[in-house]
């Protein structure tokens, strides 16, 4: 399959006055792109939909998906046929067991294709039908120029990705927290059933090393696809996801970028997390409306020295919001528009329970008839008054 431009350049770069500093230094990646992990706001991109071989970024789907499917002390267990997976390894054994954390630190850090091999027939039962599901997992974040067919990212025509797909791909990684707990750690030890005289795995992204700042991901380098790295830094408070693909100097191109974005913008916060912003209404409650708060802080990117800070919030209830409501439930959505127009739509969660009326709850057990039950109720109380009143005056004659 060739590869070709499969969508227009994402987002063309705001306008802001130009200066010195408004550009980080030319990357020597052909595609690289910076975004705001919270929002996913791109912060800078060059070429970030062009189509380019992934390598071993290609882990990072791989790694997510077995964090997602497996408790950290299931036991994965190697094919019979794990040896014949080439390059990259950390030296499976046919039938050798690992629990699912200490394959996933081994795929991580030393960037072993045999164990991703491995996890991909322990969840999908072929490299074919997980290859599907990395697939899917990458429609549902909002990836549209990626193809996965295979778990390590050993070079295929038919397998590739974008700048700005991998970008979201280690933006929900993150979110995992074992994954993310992970892909911090630079050297660990890790437990085996076989081959216990290789235990050690040491993280091949050097940047953790050098500055604390750093949350790691994933590095990746084939010959077609040159020198890859997608990387997660947070600093003052906020997350930034860069991807850097086909690049001579990976280090050097993801310094730049990233000391550029938090050079040049800087966090303004709207709300705090569990800040009430307003009351929804509810139907059919033991109270009208219900106290809602943003999951998260919510928050917008500014360039530093702006005096384009304005922002607009919206409060987008949930339809027809019904009791039974439990505390922590979601109940709508915050929409933060910042200057530049960008949108983010951030959980509203309930701040208490709101119980169901009794009324409520009997017309749901009626089928929703209550006016039948509550005629019904009436006329029932009013022939046993009048059945009481006969028996009184019975009993006086």
């Amino acid at each position: 399959m060739t590869l070709k431009i499969l969508l227009p350049a994402l987002l063309l770069l705001p306008t802001y006055a130009v200066a010195v500093g408004d550009q980080p230094a030319p990357p020597t990646a052909l595609s690289a792109i910076a975004i705001d992990s919270a929002s996913g706001k791109v912060l800078w991109s060059k070429d970030p939909n062009s189509p380019r071989y992934p390598a071993s970024t290609t882990k990072i789907m791989t790694g997510l998906l077995l964090a997602e499917h497996c408790k950290p002390d299931d036991v994965i267990v190697a094919p019979w046929d794990v040896a014949l997976v080439r390059e990259s390894s950390m030296h499976l054994r046919p039938k050798e067991r690992v629990k699912a954390k200490d394959m996933l630190t081994a795929i991580m850090l030393r960037s072993a294709n045999d164990g991703c091999y491995a996890v991909a027939v322990h969840l999908a039962g072929s490299v074919d039908k997980f290859s599907a599901m990395m697939n899917e997992r990458a429609r549902q974040i909002g990836c549209t120029g990626t193809n996965f067919h295979n778990p390590n990212g050993l070079n295929d025509p038919q397998h590739f990705t974008t700048a700005h797909d991998l970008a979201l791909i280690g933006r929900e990684a993150m979110k995992n927290p074992l994954f993310a707990s992970v892909v911090k750690t630079y050297k660990t030890k890790i437990e085996r059933s076989v081959n216990t005289k290789d235990q050690w795995m040491v993280n091949h992204d050097k940047l953790l090393r050098k500055d604390p700042t750093r949350d790691g991901i994933k590095t990746g380098w084939t010959v077609p696809a040159g020198k890859c790295f997608v990387g997660s830094t947070t600093r003052e408070g906020w997350r930034a996801i860069t991807v850097v693909l086909k690049a001579k100097d990976w280090q050097k191109d993801t310094d730049d970028l990233t000391n550029w974005i938090y050079a040049r913008y800087g966090r303004r916060d709207r709300f705090e997390a569990g800040q009430i912003v307003g009351d929804l209404p509810v139907i059919g409650g033991t109270q009208t409306t219900i106290a809602a708060a943003p999951e998260r802080a919510a928050y917008n990117l500014v360039v530093r020295g702006s005096a384009a800070d304005a922002t607009h919030h919206e409060i987008v209830p949930e339809p027809n919001l019904t009791a039974p409501i439990t505390r922590g439930q979601k109940v709508g959505e915050l929409r933060l528009t910042d200057a530049d127009g960008f949108e983010q739509m951030i959980p509203l969660l309930a701040q208490a329970d709101v119980p169901v009326t009794t009324l409520a709850k009997v017309s749901r057990s009626t089928g929703g008839n209550s006016g039948l039950w509550i005629g019904g109720t009436m006329l029932f109380g009013a022939m046993a008054l009048r059945s009481r009143g006969r028996r009184r005056s019975y009993r006086a004659i």
